[in-house]
């Protein structure tokens, strides 16, 4: 399946408030019961070492910042949109910036994170927010997303056609999947970030994880 660059409607700052809303209601339902979670935990595990004490973790593209939130410590939920960062209190300081010019400076977290939000850039585009993570992070950088894959795709089909999901969602879950990256994709542009070690593996269900250590 070849890779679609679809806009996708919840990106746009004028989309009704009731809209935006079911949206990202949906959002934090895929994340706690369809994997988004519990993926995005393990792999931050992963890259913090585990006599860190009291770690700080920068989520990029985090929405409603429940994915950092879940992690139960310090937190910075980084988007472009403030809608989406004021939709609901959260534990974690809301920061409204580009994840590719981060308005931090070097070494300022333990670890800088992103879920479901590569497929909205370019490769060459990645490369950069890959980079400035690296440049933020302390001690490595973890971003997941969903596999560019028929299944999901036809999953995020089924859900629009059982009205499972808000208007926005019907639309743009499917573009984000036909958006997404395949594993080989994910792992040629990660590679090119200049990290000291990469990782890049799979995770249930059809989810891909890059793991980077400076």
């Amino acid at each position: 399946m070849q890779r679609l660059d679809t806009p996708e409607l919840l990106d746009e700052h004028d989309a009704p408030a009731e809209d935006v809303e079911r949206s990202l209601r949906d959002l934090q339902r895929f994340n706690r019961y369809y994997g988004g979670m519990r993926v995005y935990r393990k792999m931050v595990r992963r890259v913090i070492p585990s006599a860190a004490r009291n770690p700080l973790v920068i989520d990029l593209g985090a929405g409603t910042a429940d994915l950092v939130d879940s992690l139960g410590g310090r937190g910075v939920a980084v988007d472009w949109n403030i809608r989406h960062l004021a939709y609901r209190p959260t534990r974690a300081f809301r920061v409204v910036a580009d994840a590719r010019r981060l308005p931090f400076r070097d070494n300022a977290a333990d670890a800088v994170t992103s879920s479901h939000f590569f497929h909205h850039f370019t490769p060459e585009e990645n490369v950069d927010i890959l980079e400035e993570s690296l440049r933020v992070a302390r001690t490595g950088v973890a971003f997941t997303d969903t596999q560019r894959h028929a299944v999901p795709l036809l999953v995020t089909l089924l859900l629009r056609w059982l009205h499972l999901v808000g208007r926005i969602t019907a639309f743009d879950a499917p573009a984000s999947v036909r958006r997404g990256y395949t594993t080989p994709e994910a792992r040629a542009i990660a590679q090119r970030a200049g990290a000291r070690r990469v990782v890049v593996e799979n995770y249930f269900p059809y989810r891909w994880a890059i793991l980077m250590w400076k």
